[in-house]
Parts: structure tokens; C-alpha cells; sequence
């Protein structure tokens, strides 16, 4: 890898891997070698569209090679994805497209009437990014223009759509989405992932990332409804999943027994942390598999990791404070500084907090800290 960079994530697993399975959508598999000449591909075609680095490109990020394409081509071209919830409906897409004011709205062919609309709502162009198993026209792709120059480690890559109500968008460089993401210098064995999140949250693009960094290979379901990951599980063999504690209830209550040759079994929470039971319950139909628990941010990434043994040794907790960053808890809240927080919110926007101090980012979330170390973290 020559840096920090989303688009290095590919071009070195294509050099490295080129025709080992990097996702599987459905019916449709995509190798490293083709999500890395997708990813050249697509950044042409936005670079023809007039897309320039720095500016946004807004995606109802449905399980698609296309959208997979678009998050790659969008880092190689300098430009900003921003993935919104295809189900969010048409009338969130148009709130986000007109807070964020991107060059482009585009979407795989089949959102395309849901994106055509809101588009022309917010004066937006919209545009339908072509298969990947196809060459873009010549006429409708280029390279990026004189004077873009490369995409920089610390320029945004990726936005984050946060909130119910008026968006707010957290900005996130390469260098926080590579380290974020990062398998250390000794990766794990290559394994496969079924992703229990929607392509609409930023919790599925990191663990695809984390997955892609590791060579590993991904599963990604239209609808990750219970049902539907606990047949991929099954049905690839998989040995890591990750889901949302919510998630992991349903699939418990569904097929458990497929579960039972799981090596990683990862819960990541955004809002409320795991429920004790419910870890319990997951170690008992995982036998073999590693269980972990991450309370996690789109702000700071990971906050807290309560990994396998203490799930039962201290299941009141939420676990350690997660590597790579400093934590502390500062008059009942959580602060946490390091290189892995974001890099601000679109606009300056912070709710009307002073949300950062002297390089602490204050989490909002009620905290207390054991002398071990331990953690007991709210919800903000």
C-alpha cells in the first residue's frame, strides 16, 4: 500500500488475492481483481459526470456489486460517498440530498426509480452506475481532471448520516476509515463473514472493510432479516458473523442450531449496549466461536470491547476501552481523543454542545470506570 487510503484496501488485495472471493451478493460473486477494475471503472465514470475530489456523492447503498463499485470508485476518484438506507424512503433521501448538497445522487438499476425522484426534488443529478461485469463507455467515463490530483490520507472519504431528524453528516478521512478498519501486522486467517448490517449503516461498511483488509471474503444480504442470515451462515459456511444486538435476538430465536460452527461471533452496538442474557445466550449456541461485544461510535469507532471470557467473568460491564484510543470519564461522561475520531461534522453542526475539548471528544453518553479499567457506558 502506498497510504492511508480506501482505494489501497483494494488495489493491494487485488495484487495480493486476485481471485479469491471478495463479496458475495446474493447469486453474483465479485473477486478482488474485479471490485479493483470496478472500483478504476466507476471512478472514471463519476470523474465524467463531473464529479470532482472533495465533492459528495450520495448513494441509497442497496446489496449490490454496483454500490460496492460506487463506495471503491468513489475513494479511488477523491470524492465522498455517503451511503443512506435504501428503506429510508424518499422523503429522507431528498432531506440528506438537500443537506449535503452532492454533485451526484446515483444508485444501481434497481433504485433507480427511487432515486430519480428525490433527485430532481433537490436539483440534484442522478445517475444509474453501470454493472460491473461491463467496460463503462468511453464517452461517459474519463480520468479525473487536471488539478483534482490524488485523494490525500486525510481528506474525507466517507460521510455518515446520523440523526431522525434534521441530518447530520460525520466526516470520516481515509486515514480514520483504513486505521478504523486495520488488521494489525499479523492478519487473522482468512475467513467468511456474513454481514448481519444493511450497506445504509456505517457498521456494515467497517466490517466489510475489515473484512477486505484481512482477505477475507464478505456475504451481503438484501434484507439481513434473521431468517436470511441465519440461512447464509449456513449456506457458505460462514465462520465470523456480526450483527447488531437486536439482530443477534432475532437470529437466535430463529435458527440457532445453524450457529453452532461459528468461530467469531461479534455484537456491535451503536445506542444500548448488549444485554448480559443475551451475550449468555449467544456463547451458548456458539460452542467454538469467540464472542465479543463493541459499543461503538460513528464519532470515536470503537469505545469499549468486552471480549469472550469476560462475558460470563464480568457481564454487568462493557468491557475494556478499546484499543487505539484514550478514554476517560469526565464528570459522569465518556471522553475519548486519538487518530481514530472523526474529522467534524458537516457544517460544524454539534447539537449545540461543546462536543470537543483540548483534542477530547465528548461522547455524550453517561460513563463510570472501575479501577480495572472497566466500563459501564449509557446511552447519550
Amino acid at each position: 500500500m502506498t497510504g492511508l487510503l480506501i482505494g489501497e484496501v483494494f488495489r493491494s488485495a487485488a495484487r495480493a488475492v486476485p481471485h479469491r472471493v471478495a463479496a458475495l451478493v446474493g447469486d453474483r460473486a465479485l473477486t478482488f481483481a474485479e471490485l479493483d477494475a470496478a472500483a478504476d471503472r466507476t471512478a472514471a465514470f463519476l470523474t465524467g459526470h463531473g464529479v470532482r475530489r472533495g465533492e459528495r456523492v450520495v448513494c441509497p447503498a442497496g446489496a449490490s456489486p454496483e454500490t460496492l463499485a460506487a463506495f471503491a470508485g468513489a475513494a479511488r476518484a477523491g470524492a465522498v460517498f455517503v451511503p443512506v438506507a435504501p428503506d429510508a424512503g424518499e422523503a429522507r433521501l431528498t432531506e440528506v440530498v438537500r443537506a449535503l448538497g452532492p454533485r451526484l445522487l446515483v444508485t444501481d438499476a434497481a433504485g433507480a426509480a427511487g432515486g430519480a425522484r428525490p433527485a430532481a426534488a433537490s436539483g440534484v443529478r442522478h445517475v444509474v452506475l453501470p454493472d460491473v461485469r461491463h467496460d463503462v463507455d468511453a464517452a461517459s467515463g474519463s480520468h479525473p481532471r487536471p488539478g483534482d490530483g490524488p485523494p490525500r490520507e486525510d481528506d474525507p472519504c466517507v460521510i455518515v448520516v446520523t440523526g431522525s431528524g434534521q441530518p447530520r453528516g460525520v466526516v470520516l478521512s481515509h486515514r480514520v476509515c483504513v486505521l478504523r478498519t486495520h488488521p494489525g501486522c499479523r492478519p487473522e486467517p482468512c475467513t467468511v463473514l456474513v454481514c448481519g448490517f444493511p450497506l445504509g449503516q456505517w457498521s456494515a461498511w467497517a466490517a466489510l472493510l475489515r473484512q477486505w483488509q484481512a482477505r477475507g471474503t464478505a456475504v451481503l444480504l438484501e434484507r439481513p432479516d434473521p431468517a436470511a442470515i441465519c440461512a447464509a451462515v449456513r449456506g457458505h459456511r460462514a465462520e465470523r458473523l456480526v450483527c447488531a444486538p437486536e439482530t443477534w435476538q432475532g437470529v437466535l430465536d430463529t435458527a440457532p442450531h445453524h450457529l453452532a460452527a461459528l468461530r467469531f461471533a461479534d455484537v456491535e452496538a451503536s445506542g444500548r449496549p448488549a444485554e448480559p442474557g443475551l451475550l449468555e445466550d449467544i456463547r451458548t449456541a456458539t460452542p467454538h466461536a469467540r464472542v465479543r461485544a463493541f459499543l461503538t461510535s460513528p464519532e470515536a469507532g470503537d469505545l469499549a470491547v468486552l471480549d469472550h471470557a469476560d462475558v460470563r467473568l464480568r457481564p454487568e460491564s462493557c468491557g475494556l476501552p478499546a484499543p487505539g484510543g484514550e478514554v476517560r470519564v469526565a464528570a459522569g461522561e465518556l471522553w475519548v481523543r486519538g487518530p481514530l475520531l472523526f474529522d467534524g461534522y458537516v457544517g460544524g453542526h454539534s447539537d449545540g454542545q461543546d462536543s470537543e475539548r483540548d483534542g477530547w471528544f465528548r461522547t455524550g453518553r453517561p460513563a463510570a470506570a472501575h479501577d480495572d479499567g472497566h466500563l459501564h457506558v449509557g446511552e447519550n
